[in-house]
């Protein structure tokens, strides 16, 4: 059977994608179009040092990507017992 996924590893892969996505040209000219120059500086100033931040987690190790339901600790979920 596959892993159990929850929210949590839907948003890292979601997050993952935009963030891909984000570095395709013309991204930061139609979010300062769609936005206003004020909002989208805004929203650029936010986004970039995230998608810095979740591109260096997962080069470094992907491991909320890799972990198995069939782990130990897991019980059948990616958050332990209590998931």
């Amino acid at each position: 059977m596959g892993v159990t996924r929850n929210g949590a590893r839907t948003m890292l892969n979601l997050i993952q994608k935009c963030c891909r996505l984000s570095h395709l040209p013309g991204f930061r000219n139609g979010i300062i179009n769609i936005l206003g120059s004020t909002d989208g500086t805004t929203f650029l100033s936010l986004w970039d040092p995230m998608c810095a931040l979740v591109d260096q987690l997962v080069a470094l190790d992907d491991y909320f990507n890799k972990r198995d339901a069939t782990l130990p600790d897991a019980e059948g979920s990616e958050d332990g017992p209590f998931g």
